[in-house]
Parts: C-alpha cells; sequence; structure tokens
C-alpha cells in the first residue's frame, strides 16, 4: 500500500519541508495560506492523476506529431515560467540556493525539450494537423492582443511598471493557452 502513495506523500513530505524552512513572512498569515493554497493543488492534482484509466501494457504507446507539439510547447512554456519566477522572486540567503535550484530545473526541462524536440515521428502533417495549428495559433494571438487591451485599460485607472517576470509568467500562460487550444481542435476532430 505504501508503495502505490510513494509520489504522493513523498511529494507531501517535501512540501513540508520546504514550509518549515521557509522563513517567516510578515505578515504571518501569507506564507500559511501559501502553504494550504499549495498543498489544496497537490492534492487535487494526485486525486485527478489517481483517476485517470491506466493504460494497457499489452498495448503498444503511440507518439504521433500532435504529441511531440504538446510535449514540446508544454516544455518550453515550463521553461519560460521558471525564468519568470527566476526573475520576479527576492535573492535567498545564501543567494546560490536560488540560483542553483532553479538553473537545474531549467537545464533538466532544456534537456527534456531538445530530446523531444529533436525525436523522429513517423507520422507527416496533413491538412487537419495545419488547420487545428492554424485555429489555435489565431486563438492564441487574439487572447494576446484581448489581454494587452485589458491591461492598457487598466494602465488608465491604475499606472503601475511591468516587470521582465511578469512579461515572461504572462508568455508562458499565452503558449500553455496555444497548447491547451491545439489541444482542443485536434481531439474535436475538425
Amino acid at each position: 500500500m505504501l508503495k502505490k502513495y510513494a509520489w504522493p506523500l513523498a511529494s507531501l513530505i517535501l512540501t513540508g519541508a520546504i514550509w518549515f524552512l521557509t522563513p517567516a513572512s510578515d505578515p504571518t498569515w501569507i506564507k500559511n495560506s501559501i502553504f494550504a493554497g499549495f498543498l489544496i493543488y497537490l492534492l487535487l492534482l494526485f486525486l485527478f492523476i489517481s483517476k485517470l484509466p491506466k493504460p494497457d501494457p499489452d498495448e503498444p504507446f503511440y507518439f504521433g506529431l500532435s504529441e511531440k507539439i504538446y510535449t514540446v510547447t508544454l516544455l518550453a512554456a515550463m521553461g519560460i515560467y521558471g525564468k519568470g519566477i527566476w526573475v520576479i522572486t527576492p535573492a535567498t540567503n545564501p543567494s546560490w540556493i536560488k540560483d542553483v535550484f532553479l538553473g537545474f530545473g531549467l537545464f533538466l526541462l532544456m534537456a527534456f525539450f531538445l530530446y523531444f524536440a529533436f525525436k523522429k515521428v513517423d507520422e507527416k502533417p496533413d491538412d487537419r494537423f495545419y488547420t487545428n495549428l492554424a485555429k489555435a495559433a489565431c486563438l492564441s494571438l487574439c487572447l494576446v492582443l484581448l489581454s494587452l487591451m485589458i491591461l492598457t485599460i487598466i494602465t488608465f485607472f491604475q499606472p503601475f511598471t511591468l516587470t521582465a517576470g511578469m512579461i515572461l509568467i504572462f508568455s508562458a500562460t499565452m503558449i500553455l493557452a496555444f497548447d491547451f487550444a491545439f489541444f482542443f481542435f485536434e481531439k474535436r476532430g475538425g
């Protein structure tokens, strides 16, 4: 039974260790609320993953062109988001801790990104693939333009400065929006 729940238990123990090692915040409720939100997120994620159907071990796994697009765009968004978090968060004490952990994470993401980007697939793109790719790109462009228009309206009432970290996180969100739109159009069959 312990083997079945090894990953959820390990992640909960790691999250608890991070909470204990994190210095106190001012006001004090911020640290506890972030920890509680992250804990709820982890539990919901593990619940969702546990409800997914298990693949048949006798059936071979198919890695096609659509799966390659999903994987590469997801890894690119994760890397850009990680770089945005790196830029937006303050330095740690000692300062090398943040650089080592985030740098190692970005290195792993880059290695997986390059592996899947250069992985050979037997499938050739057809008209349906190009159509769904164009639809997803148009929808993502509309989301970018809409969000920038909303941002300009907000800055009329409350001026603020965009930092590099915010722009990187926004870019990662738009890549994820493209990925979800492409996934939707592919699964819809249109």
